[in-house]
């Protein structure tokens, strides 16, 4: 009888052992899951902003913003502790991955779905402290609980070494499970990676200020996007004032007159810039040499379709080295150079000259 008692005792923890998370000793942050569902969501990179009165304690946590009741999972495995014990506490937990390394899940819902009465619990069924939880198990919903009732919702996720919070950004942006790279709506775009170089170079922001975790990949650019590419490609700073009708006022004004001043902008018309005009191919064409000083020694005619264009030989200097390699692949002997052009194309023309 002792035997067997023993025997069902290694048994059962065996079976422990092997669901138990905590094996974590081998946690690695940059293996971790994300911890929201589906893609609809904005991640602010806001760890060490200031919070409190007089900025009596900094931000510890990453804030991923998304609607009530979106799942959240756990990001690896681990022992579920600090988990909310009541409905004045809701809601909260820690998952403890072992070797001294945790993550906390705070402002979990506690809100009855389509109200804000705090009557709901927002933590998965069976999870109490002790609870053996698993890499992407859900463990509740993103809500507003706590002191984030007067925000919008969002879960505030936590990553801890031995007590101490960790910035989490990078290792979230590389979760398995996140959108890739710096935006989410570039996800399978062709032109994604030279999207994220050209955002590591600070060429480009985002489209959405402030957040900016979108990029607009098929929206056209326009001629004032165009003017801050470079600007902030060459990092200009010389302003000799507004030469044209219409940019006082525009969001791009500043980066008009510096790449004007510079001799790279020119107008749409002998008075205006049109800052809000799509980019043409051929003007794109032109600022890119004037801005790279690109030259064409042998006179090469490289495009059937660009002869009317006035801005022939620079197009002929951009396809000399091989910035462009024209619109119509495979054969590429047309440059469509009165077609316009999107974001996503832009972010390519930029690497290439930038040799990226």
């Amino acid at each position: 009888m002792r035997h067997s008692l023993v025997l069902a005792i290694v048994v059962m923890a065996s079976l422990f052992a092997s669901t138990t998370p905590a094996q974590a000793a081998d946690f690695d942050p940059n293996e971790m899951a994300f911890p929201v569902g589906g893609d609809d969501y904005r991640m602010l990179e806001n760890f060490g902003d200031c919070r409190g009165t007089n900025c009596s304690r900094l931000h510890e946590g990453v804030d991923i913003m998304a609607d009530k009741m979106t799942p959240v999972f756990a990001v690896a495995n681990g022992v579920a502790t600090w988990v909310s014990s009541t409905q004045d506490n809701c809601c909260r937990m820690q998952i403890d991955h072992g070797n001294g390394w945790a993550t906390r899940y705070i402002h979990l819902n506690n809100d009855t779905p389509g109200t804000d009465d705090g009557q709901a619990w927002g933590i998965a069924d069976g999870i109490v402290d002790g609870t053996p939880i698993q890499k992407g198990q859900l463990i509740g919903w993103v809500g507003d609980s706590g002191n984030a009732e007067s925000t919008a919702p969002h879960l505030h996720f936590e990553l801890r070494k031995d007590g101490t919070a960790i910035d989490t950004y990078l290792y979230l942006l590389k979760a398995e499970g996140a959108y890739q790279g710096y935006f989410r709506d570039d996800e399978g775009n062709t032109h994604e990676n030279d999207i994220d170089k050209i955002y590591g170079e600070g060429i480009t922001r985002g489209c959405n200020p402030p957040i900016n975790d979108l990029y607009c990949p098929q929206r056209e650019i326009s001629r004032g996007e165009m003017a801050a590419f470079i600007s902030r490609t060459f990092g200009l700073t010389e302003r000799s004032g507004t030469q044209f009708d219409d940019v006082a006022g525009n969001t791009f004004e500043a980066d008009i007159d510096r790449v004007v001043t510079a001799g790279i902008g020119f107008g749409c018309d002998a008075t205006n810039y049109c800052p809000n005009r799509p980019l043409l191919r051929e003007e794109m064409a032109e600022m890119l040499v004037r801005a790279f000083g690109y030259d064409n020694p042998g006179g090469n005619d490289y495009f059937v379709d660009d002869g009317p264009s006035p801005f022939h030989d620079s197009i002929n200097k951009l396809a000399h080295h091989d910035v462009t390699l024209g619109c119509n692949p495979p054969d590429n002997d047309r440059f469509c150079p009165e077609r316009t052009l999107t974001r996503a194309e832009m972010a390519s023309f930029f690497v290439r000259a930038l040799d990226l």
